[in-house]
């Protein structure tokens, strides 16, 4: 277990959408040895996510988009994905309502916040809010699909037992979708049918 840690160079590489730096930490552990990592860390903004869930009829509401990411990691097309987005110099939770809206066009009212959740911390300093929220049909009061020019959403209803399968059989495989759904199951406020 780490004591105590120190940047004793921070260097950027790249300054785009994201920055990209090659960071070299000194690392005390408890037992007083002292190491160092030097990593390239893609410097994210931090985000929030929310699960969007009617469980009157048992169903969730997710988009499906393509993602550079995922396409360069194995050519996959879309990835099916609860709404989310980074945060614009905003709380966590107007985010997430922001997104319902964008993403999906539901005005989502009471807001659960979940947890926090790094996506890949070996690399990435992203850090995603999650949140979760009932909906029903009087919710879903604009058309979704998003706002940004590089966004192309579909909007996908399904059932949650379907969605829960879908990450069994890897059509859901975006983490911060599969860490909400294995959430709702485990504190059972959905019935997968």
């Amino acid at each position: 277990m780490a004591r105590s840690a120190r940047i004793l160079n921070d260097r950027l590489l790249h300054d785009g959408r994201f920055r990209l730096t090659r960071t070299e930490v000194e690392v005390e552990e408890a037992s007083g040895e002292i190491h160092r990592i030097d990593h390239e860390v893609y410097r994210y903004l931090r985000a929030a996510a929310l699960f969007l869930y009617d469980p009157d009829r048992g169903v969730v509401l997710l988009v499906r988009q393509f993602r550079v990411g995922a396409f360069l990691a194995d050519g996959a097309l879309d990835l099916l994905e609860v709404c989310a987005g980074m945060l614009d110099d905003d709380e966590p939770e107007v985010c997430a309502r922001r997104e319902a809206m964008e993403e999906a066009g539901v005005s989502a009212v009471e807001l659960r916040f979940v947890f926090d959740i790094y996506m890949s911390p070996g690399g990435m300093t992203e850090r995603i809010a999650c949140f979760a929220a009932r909906y029903g049909a009087q919710d879903r009061i604009g058309p979704g699909g998003g706002v940004d020019a590089d966004e192309r959403i579909d909007l996908v209803e399904m059932p949650f037992g379907e969605a829960l399968k879908a990450v069994e059989t890897g059509a859901i495989r975006d983490a911060k979708t599969v860490a909400l759904l294995y959430w709702a199951k485990a504190q059972g406020i959905m019935a997968a049918r």
